[in-house]
């Protein structure tokens, strides 16, 4: 039972190995201004539903749109205009 465990953690590290490297090699991109802006008002809406308050909104709506960013296959940005 002890090698059989051992040969699947093994089958296991070699392919999220292998899937990291995929995931390497593939080059994200800039998001266009346009959709950064829109998915920053959009975050910021949400932010007002979750009732996120005014000292914690730039970093909730920076996590947002950076979510939403990576979701889409784009770069993250390290800051937002509210």
């Amino acid at each position: 039972m002890k090698l059989f465990s051992a040969l699947a953690s093994c089958v296991l590290a070699a392919t999220l190995t292998s899937t990291s490297v995929v995931a390497d090699d593939t080059q994200l991109q800039s998001a266009p201004a346009s959709l950064v802006a829109e998915l920053t008002q959009m975050c910021v809406e949400w932010a007002q539903d979750d009732e996120v308050a005014a000292d914690a909104l730039r970093q909730y709506v920076l996590q947002c749109v950076n979510e939403e960013l990576s979701a889409g296959g784009y770069v993250a940005v390290t800051e937002v205009d509210i």
